[in-house]
């Protein structure tokens, strides 16, 4: 069965002088990919992958192209037309995604990025977005565990800090006081989950926990070592504000990381700071 708003594994069987057929295995439903929407080589009796919407008539149309989200995910997107009856936002394919009026939280401002989910209309299967997240985001069934090294897009900043889509299927947050680097909105990198939350959101990490993250914050050590020439004036006692800067992490991190050096005869604490051992 061909699904709407999905990508879809088709074969193409046909083509006239208007495009290509395309035609699902299992059920023999076809949809048209128009000449402008097809992939640059095409072999009969091929499988592709294609995502199916419905046009301005209501037919089904295929295109090689993939949107940033699927119907069910979630997006980062930018809105760059906006009309009294909604907003169109670039999804990366050739159709802009609609997000009704009735459907936006807040007035969407053209230019201005958004957390959307991407939504299939029941009875018509016309494909619009929402800005209107809690329903969706109440019912989240998590398929990721505490632990979990996760696909993230930074979305928004907050007064807690800033919002994120997890893997396309969640809402997450990661906040100021996990946060030792630069972070900007866009950004699209991977996050470890602390902690799923009953609302359906995820609380996440940008350094890693446990085992891994004295391991990274290890190497961050004596990597900053070995640029400053073997020495640095950081310390157990130094500022949290002070590591962070040097090296994008957390004082406990620092501690546990130049404790387990120390202990492995890699270096040296000194009342000046740390320095490598240069002992064999």
């Amino acid at each position: 069965m061909i699904e709407i708003g999905k990508v879809n594994n088709l074969i193409f069987f046909r083509e006239n002088t208007s495009g290509f057929y395309l035609r699902d295995d299992e059920s023999g439903e076809e949809v048209f990919m128009p000449p402008a929407m097809a992939p640059v080589k095409m072999e009969h009796g091929k499988a592709i992958d294609v995502f199916v919407y419905l046009d301005t008539t209501g037919s089904k149309i295929a295109t090689s192209q993939v949107p940033f989200a699927c119907v069910g995910e979630y997006a980062v997107l930018e809105a760059i037309n906006v009309q009294d009856f909604g907003a169109f936002f670039d999804w990366g394919i050739e159709k802009d995604l609609l997000v009704p009026g009735n459907e936006q939280k807040i007035k969407v401002r053209r230019y201005e990025t958004y957390v959307v989910r991407i939504c299939l209309e029941e009875g018509t299967d016309r494909i619009f977005g929402t800005t209107k997240l809690g329903q969706f985001i109440e019912s989240s069934e998590f398929d990721i565990a505490e632990g979990d090294t996760v696909p993230i897009i930074v979305a928004q900043e907050t007064d807690l800090g800033f919002r994120v889509v997890v893997n396309k299927k969640f809402i997450g947050m990661i906040y100021h006081s996990e946060i030792y680097s630069k972070i900007r909105i866009g950004k699209q990198c991977n996050a470890v989950v602390t902690k799923l939350r009953e609302d359906g959101l995820v609380d996440l990490s940008l350094q890693a926990v446990g085992v891994q993250n004295l391991l990274d914050s290890k190497g961050k050590v004596l990597e900053m070592l070995e640029k400053r020439g073997g020495k640095s004036p950081l310390h157990d006692k130094s500022s949290p504000d002070a590591i962070k800067r040097a090296l994008g992490m957390s004082k406990k991190s620092f501690k546990s990381a130049i404790g387990m050096l120390y202990k492995d005869k890699k270096i040296i604490i000194t009342k000046e700071g740390i320095e490598l051992d240069q002992k064999d």
